[in-house]
């Protein structure tokens, strides 16, 4: 026996009318077409304000044209961008550092002509006890200097390790003799203090302040006041 069914559940005839999607609810925004951020936020601020605002006060809230150079300045949805402060670079200080004994020393780089190994110092009559000698530094003639011993720290014991720190003063070029040479390297002028009472090793007139690292203590020298005598009694040729 065929089975008749009710033509009106099998989802209508052709005389059937398509439904009709179903309509905005109030107070509902629609995406704008261009898909862009600005837009976007734009509507989504429209669509915050009560439904009961009047239509002049949306009209408020509608979106302005977006140009070009304002897209590319949408760096974030939710803020503008934040723009770094540039810092000033912080003032900095360049040493030539070389031990004598077990502390670490250091003079302005400026001063400093080069760093030679230790060759033969030809001792001089009568000179002072704190100038080893002179040394022929490429034809020129220079005297060298303990600087151990003009510290009162001991002699400097020539060895592998041993050098002699060129340096120019009033014009003059005079090799410091040291344990050894370390390093040459930029100290930023917020870690110098001045010498504390803790350094007594040598006369704090000698010393401009103390570098403090975070690995260690550099003694900054007063050049010019080491070697005063010297230098008025034209001991540096």
């Amino acid at each position: 026996m065929a089975r008749v069914t009710d033509g009106r559940k099998r989802g209508g005839g052709s005389g059937g009318k398509a439904k009709e999607p179903p309509a905005a609810k109030p107070g509902s925004i629609a995406l704008p077409a261009s898909g862009l951020a600005a837009d976007i936020l734009a509507m989504a601020d429209a669509a915050a304000v009560s439904a009961e605002a009047s239509p002049a006060s949306l009209a408020v809230a509608t979106p302005e044209p977006v140009h070009a150079a304002a897209r590319s300045h949408n760096i974030s949805f939710f803020a503008s961008p934040v723009r770094e402060e540039r810092k000033a670079p912080e003032a900095t200080e360049h040493l030539a550092t070389f031990f004598l004994a077990r502390e670490e020393y250091g003079v302005d780089v400026r001063l400093v002509q080069e760093i030679i190994r230790v060759t033969e110092i030809t001792p001089v009559p009568r000179a002072p006890e704190s100038i080893r000698g002179v040394i022929n530094l490429r034809g020129r003639i220079i005297p060298v200097i303990d600087l151990k011993k003009k510290l009162g720290l001991g002699d400097v014991v020539p060895g592998k390790r041993a050098r002699i720190v060129v340096v120019k003063l009033r014009e003059r070029l005079v090799g410091l003799l040291v344990d050894s040479a370390s390093q040459v390297l930029k100290v930023p002028v917020s870690t110098i203090d001045p010498a504390p009472d803790a350094v007594v090793e040598i006369d704090a007139d000698f010393i401009r302040g103390v570098a403090k690292l975070p690995d260690r203590l550099i003694i900054l020298m007063d050049l010019h006041k080491i070697l005063s005598v010297e230098l008025r009694e034209g001991g540096a040729a």
